[in-house]
């Protein structure tokens, strides 16, 4: 075996090896399970059962962004300040049982909006904040932080590789009624997994991210990065909202084709992931960073030129890849960064997923009425770019400021 494999094999063996890595992974693969269970038809239920129209389905991301914004950034800073995460998370997954569940009953519109923004306030990235303090904590695994990073964030992928197919199967069988009730216990069985096998020892008490150190305020290279994220999510947040309605009404397929789509990424984010946050370990998480964005910008061209099925698979695939640089390395980025913020610097990026379905569903929503449904994600290529070109200018901690 060479040098490289060794190099790449390690790092994936630390995850599964290392008790406090392994329950980041077991949590994230519950969560994806859950989200990806019902969130890709969230648009499609809001159009069949709330007969929204197609503006008010992607709408419904809205108030969830903007509480998730206003929230996260808050609690973000009081965990750097308190060295804790464990907390924060559990409420995080108790709020999100509470408001999934009842979604399985109501046939109102308006408490689907009410109900999605109590829903979002969510733990994702105080678990990636966590992962960082244990890559802190755990010296030897700091020159595999891309690689740790890439497979710990492909638990989620796993996750949403059953959860598409679950959910389609369940909207076959049961119905949405079924489906978000799901989803609720999922939420509920990721608490319990928390509460059991995530010790308070475990969690860094002596951290350069405590509260003597950590500044106050959130720095302006984070809003630059929250700013240039909103971006690069805006075209995920419209591919997740969109893709599905172009599946089902410009292609005429079933919702069960829309699960197979989704699930044929998340496959290829198994290889992908790890892959890629092994290269970026080796040739700098920035460069790879946005060479992953430069391929969204090409994704979301080729998807506008009304492909058939059989493109649309293909370029699934391909959109694995540049999930393991926007969702994987780019997280990594963000947090060296402001490594003295890391909690901040986690939800800057991360928060920006939630915030940016309200700009891909004004911008897509306004337009779809208009011109064909396709042709919208030529707007999406044009946020990518200028992501691109902000994330180019900011500049990395050296490795003293980083230590």
């Amino acid at each position: 075996m060479s040098k490289t494999e060794n190099s790449f094999l390690s790092g994936i063996k630390i995850v599964f090896t290392d008790r406090d890595f392994r329950t980041i992974f077991i949590s994230l693969f519950i969560i994806g399970l859950s989200v990806g269970g019902f969130m890709p038809y969230l648009t499609v239920w809001a159009t069949n059962t709330l007969h929204a129209t197609s503006f008010q389905a992607g709408f419904l991301f809205v108030p969830m962004s903007i509480i998730g914004l206003v929230v996260s950034f808050y609690l973000a800073s009081l965990s750097d300040k308190w060295g804790k995460r464990k907390p924060f998370i559990i409420w995080a997954l108790l709020i999100g049982t509470i408001s999934r569940m009842p979604l399985a009953f109501t046939h109102s519109y308006t408490i689907a909006l009410v109900l999605l923004a109590i829903g979002g306030f969510n733990a994702f990235s105080f678990f990636f904040a966590l992962l960082n303090d244990f890559i802190v904590k755990k010296q030897e695994s700091k020159s595999q932080a891309g690689t740790i990073t890439g497979t710990v964030r492909m638990a989620f992928s796993q996750g949403y590789i059953f959860g598409p197919m679950l959910g389609a199967l369940i909207i076959d069988h049961g119905g949405y009624t079924f489906l978000f009730l799901l989803s609720g216990l999922l939420s509920l069985a990721t608490l319990g997994w928390v509460l059991f096998a995530l010790k308070e020892d475990s969690m860094p008490q002596t951290s350069v991210h405590g509260s003597s150190k950590a500044p106050a305020g959130i720095p302006s290279v984070l809003i630059a990065v929250f700013v240039a994220a909103l971006f690069i999510f805006a075209g995920d947040s419209g591919r997740s909202m969109y893709l599905p309605l172009y599946i089902t009404d410009t292609l005429k397929q079933s919702v069960s084709i829309v699960g197979i789509l989704f699930t044929v990424t998340s496959v290829f984010e198994l290889v992908f992931m790890p892959l890629g946050g092994y290269f970026s370990d080796k040739i700098g998480v920035k460069r790879f960073f946005i060479i992953g964005i430069a391929c969204q910008v090409l994704y979301f061209i080729l998807t506008s030129l009304h492909l058939p099925l059989s493109g649309l698979i293909v370029l699934q695939v391909f959109y694995a890849f540049i999930l393991s640089a926007t969702m994987g390395v780019g997280m990594v980025y963000a947090q060296s960064l402001s490594p003295r913020q890391i909690g901040l610097a986690t939800t800057a990026y991360m928060t920006a997923i939630q915030t940016s379905a309200v700009v891909s569903s004004l911008a897509m929503g306004s337009l779809v009425s208009v011109i064909p449904l396709p042709s919208t994600f030529y707007i999406l290529a044009v946020f990518s770019v200028i992501s691109g070109v902000m994330f180019l200018f900011m500049k990395q901690k050296s490795a003293e400021e980083m230590s």
